[in-house]
């Protein structure tokens, strides 16, 4: 039962991203996110780094409640796969017309996606230890 929602958890926090990075937003959200900074970046380069480490609260939270997610190489897995729709939901803004490709979109997603495998890391370090 537990897996199931965390799987669905994970797969619903994915179609939300996708549905963010296709569907067209207003000029004036983009204007508003792209002057507005917080610590000197962009707020809407931040935006994407927090939006991919949303992943990392739901790897914790699987360990938490005990949820396994893959039989051998769990942390590696689903690090690749946060790696992957880091750099996906920005390359999927190539195919959508009404949306542009930004590098440094990319690369605050695959920052986000970086912290998400520290934390696994960390996270997997901490449960062997026990």
């Amino acid at each position: 039962m537990l897996k199931k929602i965390q799987t669905r958890l994970f797969w619903l926090w994915l179609i939300i991203l996708i549905l963010i990075n296709v569907i067209p937003i207003g000029n004036d959200a983009n204007q508003s996110l792209n002057l507005n900074k917080l610590f000197e970046i962009r707020l809407d380069y931040f935006i994407h780094a927090v939006m991919i480490l949303c992943f990392a609260w739901i790897w914790v939270h699987s360990r938490i409640t005990g949820v396994t997610w893959f039989k051998r190489y769990e942390g590696l897995k689903y690090s690749v796969l946060v790696l992957c729709a880091g750099v996906g939901l920005e390359l999927l803004q190539l195919l959508v017309p009404w949306r542009s490709f930004n590098p440094v979109d990319m690369i605050y997603n695959v920052m986000g996606a970086i912290l998400v495998v520290i934390l696994i890391s960390v996270s997997s370090l901490l449960s062997s230890q026990r």
